[in-house]
């Protein structure tokens, strides 16, 4: 009896498996889910009277989950597979009550716990094409937050922290790519990562570094590093980054002549420790385009220029631009300041077209609206990451640590006006 029960139970069972394959649940593969989806998006082409869909050439298994490989059909583009990303990805993750067998319990005669339920997964991709479509499927989200102090720091060297995959932490060298476009939305996390940079290079290189700020937001991001002694020049106004470009200018020819004089090409092979990091928050209020008052419009078209200048220029004098904007549009950011920015970090942006502006491609439109969450770009090689967060607590703490001393103000403003001591001992004294 209890035979007969347990076969009619399993035969039940496997035609309830068969008929969920069928209708499109979890238990189909992924790959016959994605091809489905495929579909139901419009993505496949009628070509007379057959219908092509993309063909999985690869099913790979890794150990972080699963890679597919597809030959996608002509008049199909990258783009439009990238486009479809969310409903791929919420198509993996759909949920549904599904059974499986528990093929220990059946032999143990367990009726009441020979059905499973299948645990329930949060499964994210990556899309990437080389004139083959790979998707990759990870089986674990990413970790939504990074904290600063928890990874392995670099402290010697130019290396800056960028994010974490799921299984590796990139840093960015800034003596092999020089400057960075970095670009978001409001909220995705733009700002803390510059506020991080500006961290990090406080610990790691602070005797080393110097910094010009450029903060255009009203002060409201970089006005707490203001008073560092690593802070050469600051602005929050269009006169003022002026200013403080034409400062890096005069640095640039000082140390050109330097250059020259230890017959080296730059300050790598010269030996030069110091590195000079002009750090722009909000670039597209240096537009000059969007500017409608007309001397403010030319000290801005002022800006531009040094700022063209100085990133075209500036590399072997041991100058790193880094320039930010959440306004990613093609008359923001200045055509020489983008060329000569190989590396890109944009957060998530409103659309295609902001995409483009910031790493020539589209994809940071389909981000997750997850605080922190990137994209990398480093000359041809994009990789999605989470990026670093430091609190502001320990961010304060590292500002204290690097504000220059009362007594050094005063023995400055004491040396720049001639002022001496008269009882300083002295050679003849």
């Amino acid at each position: 009896m209890l035979l007969e029960i347990t076969s009619s139970l399993l035969m039940g069972s496997l035609a309830l498996f068969a008929h969920t394959k069928k209708g499109g649940g979890v238990n189909m593969s992924d790959g016959s889910k994605i091809q489905k989806i495929f579909g139901n998006t419009g993505l496949n082409v009628k070509e007379g009277d057959r219908t092509l869909t993309a063909q999985l050439i690869k099913n790979r298994k890794k150990s972080w989950g699963r890679e597919l490989v597809f030959r996608i059909p002509l008049g199909r583009s990258f783009e439009d597979y990238q486009s479809k990303i969310n409903a791929i990805q919420d198509g993996l993750n759909r949920k549904r009550k599904t059974l499986r067998l528990n093929l220990g319990a059946i032999k143990s005669g367990d009726i009441k716990n020979f059905l499973k339920k299948d645990k329930e997964t949060s499964k994210e991709i990556e899309m990437s094409f080389d004139g083959m479509l790979k998707i990759k499927i990870y089986n674990k989200p990413m970790p939504i937050k990074n904290p600063y102090f928890e990874i392995e720091l670099h402290k010697n060297g130019w290396k800056v922290p960028i994010g974490s995959t799921r299984t590796e932490t990139l840093f960015h060298d800034f003596d092999k790519i020089y400057n960075m476009l970095v670009g978001g939305a409001v909220g995705g996390g733009k700002s803390s990562f510059l506020d991080m940079m500006i961290s990090h290079l406080l610990i790691t290189q602070p005797e080393n570094v110097r910094l010009t700020l450029i903060d255009l937001k009203g002060g409201v991001e970089f006005n707490r590093f203001k008073d560092c002694k690593q802070v050469v020049g600051y602005a929050e106004e269009a006169i003022e980054a002026r200013e403080a470009l034409q400062k890096v200018v005069e640095e640039m020819k000082k140390t050109l002549a330097l250059l020259k004089e230890k017959n080296a090409r730059n300050v790598i092979e010269a030996g030069i420790n110091e590195r000079h990091f002009i750090i722009i928050d909000e670039i597209g209020e240096l537009a000059s385009s969007k500017e409608v008052d007309k001397d403010t419009k030319k000290i801005k078209e002022e800006c531009e220029y040094l700022l063209s200048n100085i990133a075209r220029l500036g590399r072997a004098q041991g100058i790193r631009c880094i320039v930010a904007t959440q306004h990613p549009t093609a008359d923001v950011v200045p055509i020489q300041v983008k060329r000569n920015c190989d590396s890109r970090l944009c957060y998530r942006v409103d659309g295609t077209s902001a995409s483009m502006v910031v790493l020539d491609s589209p994809g940071a439109e389909s981000l997750p609206v997850i605080r922190g969450r990137a994209i990398y770009k480093s000359g041809a090689d994009k990789t999605i990451l989470q990026t670093h967060w430091i609190s502001e607590a320990e961010m304060e703490e590292v500002i204290r640590i690097n504000i220059k001393a009362s007594q050094e103000v005063v023995e400055d403003e004491s040396k720049a006006t001639g002022d001496f001591d008269l009882f300083e001992d002295t050679p003849l004294s």
